[in-house]
């Protein structure tokens, strides 16, 4: 019981001490998982082979890469990335 007294202690004494490093460090995190989450769909969509795609198949590609350019610069807007 003791020892988790003392964990929950570490725990509060780095909230107190360290709280807006920790704020900026999860800042930063969330900044980094967005830019590499949406380069990594945006290169898979980009880099799809549309050769063997029929023309309506063709058109929702395209219609697709459009929208990922739009909602990845909303993304990163409300993320805080940019």
């Amino acid at each position: 019981m003791i020892r988790r007294d003392w964990k929950h202690l570490k725990y509060q004494l780095a909230e107190k001490l360290f709280c807006s490093e920790m704020d900026e460090a999860f800042n930063m995190g969330v900044g980094h998982g967005v830019t590499l989450s949406t380069r990594r769909m945006s290169f898979a969509l980009r880099n799809m082979d549309v050769s063997e795609l029929t023309k309506t198949q063709r058109i929702g590609h395209e219609l697709a890469v459009e929208t990922m350019v739009t909602t990845t610069k909303k993304i990163h807007i409300e993320s805080g990335v940019m």
